[in-house]
């Protein structure tokens, strides 16, 4: 099954432009720095009209320019280094951003946990985590460029009012009809970039999942199949991509017909004052110019549009970052790390329930796991059994009741402590590390040399593992292994974490018979001391068990023996007629 997407986002709708500015926290000084040389190039530009007047004024009654031509210059100068000084904190700024964004989302990804991904699609993280984080950034110099032009608009509209008071009182009579105008194409735009989004991360979240499973589309040759399913949501995409374009052409020709319109009237305005004598012609090329700043945001349309995708890509960070990790009401304070009193294991699970999607996974669980003993969870496809198994080291919470490892709950427990008493083997499980040995050693660096030779002995990996041209300290890139060897290295892994509690989900489904049978004698002979939980596939991974766990439904059936449930129990026997393949059991 395909993972499920993200429901669409409400945080884009959601998200105003005043929390926009939130990013500027994450790089003040970058920012400050930006905001300093943006001011420092306003300025410069306010000036250079006023004295470009000047100058044409002096040149025309004969006067000596040379001073204020050397302040022009100098004006000149300090908006060229200012200008480019600028661009360098920008970049350095949004560098920042994007750094800290993408810190704080990955991390809050492995806060949420299970859960939090369950409502993700990969390949949707994925993108949240590269496209939307980089151009959510890009906010950071156009939020600081679109401030500075509205401060340098705000200055030629007071020079208009300066030189004469009917160039501004004109110039504020046209502004009304296209600020309203533009107010309606942000609307409408940032409404469809947020549409756009969620299509174009649904899209991205179906291809992931087509390319992890990509050998199997080309064993059933269904590739045109898969591609129509990834490419569903186009149409939609496309539709969405179009209103953008359809809003911005509604508008931004009356926009620009209004700005004309004004530009005319001023100068018309400024020519007549020209020719009655009250203003100078320098006075009319400072109107020019003041005009053309005073002008400046409402022709900022494009930055304007820039923002309103900002604003919805940041809306799809910020959508996972409001998500509440799970945390239940009446949870106790974590007691500290050596609150775990010594003890054998034993595992209790006392009036358990777990809902996923409005789904009841779980119902009142209530089992009891002997210290040292080996339970096996036995049921049908989607039965909660891994759900059960997460639950043991926490990588999944209950909603309701409790899970205790000797007594204690392990909810009350400090997060790093538990991971040291419980260790997972998955059925996929996945190396990370440079080396054999930091794969094998991940998550307890501190396992010496011998222990991580016990484990993979145990795990029947020892032989293929010191066939390899380093042995232990092979490059994994170097060392190409196949299903059963990456399932041995995973069980390996786990053998060597320790812990009083070992749990295996599926972890020898893709063994054959023979490894299976060495692995399972291993783990009871040299593992006895550890409590071992195993999710059971096979019917002779469950008859090697101590004990199983039936679960029918929601709910535990049984608890016995594999011989005795076998014996009297039709139902359970039919549980083994068809085994499922691991990827088909849902949590």
């Amino acid at each position: 099954m395909p993972p499920p997407t993200s429901p669409p986002s409400t945080a884009v709708r959601n998200l105003t432009w005043l929390g926009l500015v939130r990013l500027v926290r994450l790089a003040p000084a970058q920012i400050t720095a930006t905001m300093i040389w943006a001011v420092a190039a306003a300025g410069a530009s306010l000036l250079i009209p006023a004295v470009s007047a000047r100058t044409v004024d002096q040149v025309l009654t004969n006067r000596d320019p040379s001073l204020i031509l050397a302040a022009l210059a100098g004006l000149l100068v300090l908006r060229v280094l200012a200008e480019a000084y600028g661009g360098l904190a920008q970049v350095s700024a949004t560098t920042r951003v994007v750094a800290s964004l993408r810190y704080r989302l990955l991390r809050h990804v492995f806060a949420l946990g299970i859960p939090g991904l369950r409502r993700h699609g990969t390949g949707d993280l994925v993108t949240r985590l590269t496209g939307n984080v980089v151009t959510g950034a890009s906010a950071v110099p156009a939020l600081v460029n679109a401030a500075m032009t509205v401060v340098t608009s705000l200055g030629g509209l007071i020079a208009l009012w300066l030189i004469d008071w009917r160039l501004g009182a004109v110039f504020l009579a046209g502004v009304a009809p296209a600020m309203l105008l533009l107010r309606l194409l942000m609307t409408q735009v940032t409404a469809r970039y947020g549409e756009y989004l969620e299509r174009l991360g649904a899209i991205a979240a179906r291809l992931t999942d087509a390319l992890a499973g990509s050998k199997t589309i080309w064993a059933s040759g269904t590739a045109r199949r898969e591609v129509e399913r990834v490419l569903v949501p186009l149409p939609d995409l496309a539709k969405s991509g179009k209103g953008i374009w359809k809003a911005q052409r509604a508008v931004s020709w009356q926009v620009n017909l209004v700005l004309t319109g004004i530009r005319v009237i001023v100068l018309a305005v400024a020519g007549l004052g020209v020719a009655g004598g009250r203003i100078s012609p320098g006075d009319f090329l400072a109107s020019s110019l003041y005009l053309t700043f005073a002008l400046g945001f409402l022709y900022q349309v494009d930055i304007l549009i820039h923002l309103a995708d900002a604003r919805a890509n940041a809306g799809q960070v910020f959508d996972v970052l409001a998500e509440e990790p799970q945390v239940h009401a009446g949870r106790p304070q974590c007691l500290p790390a050596e609150g775990l009193p010594a003890g054998p294991g034993a595992l209790s699970f006392r009036r358990v329930s777990v809902r996923l999607c409005d789904r009841i996974v779980l119902d009142e669980i209530n089992l009891e796991l002997p210290a040292g003993a080996a339970v096996a969870l036995v049921g049908r496809s989607g039965t909660g059994k891994t759900t059960l198994a997460l639950l043991v080291g926490r990588l999944l919470d209950p909603n309701e009741g409790e899970v205790m490892i000797d007594g204690v709950r392990v909810d009350a427990l400090d997060p790093a402590r538990l991971r040291r008493e419980v260790a997972y083997a998955f059925d996929r499980p996945v190396l990370l590390g440079d080396t054999i040995r930091e794969a094998l050693t991940y998550g307890r660096p501190e396992a010496t040399a011998p222990e991580v030779e016990h484990a993979a002995r145990i795990a029947q990996a020892e032989d293929f593992i010191r066939r390899l041209p380093e042995g232990f300290d092979t490059p994994l890139a170097d060392a190409p292994v196949s299903g059963g060897e990456l399932q041995r290295l995973g069980l390996a892994r786990a053998v060597a974490h320790g812990g009083r509690i070992l749990v295996l989900d599926d972890a020898t489904s893709s063994l054959d018979t023979v490894t299976e049978a060495k692995v399972v004698d291993a783990l009871t002979e040299d593992l006895a001391n550890r409590t071992r939980l195993v999710v059971a596939h096979r019917a002779t991974t469950a008859a090697r068990a101590d004990l199983v766990a039936w679960l029918d439904g929601p709910r535990i059936r049984a608890v016995a023996s594999h011989q005795a449930l076998w014996a009297v129990e039709p139902d359970y026997r039919a549980v083994f007629a068809a085994e499922p393949r691991p990827d088909e059991e849902g949590i």
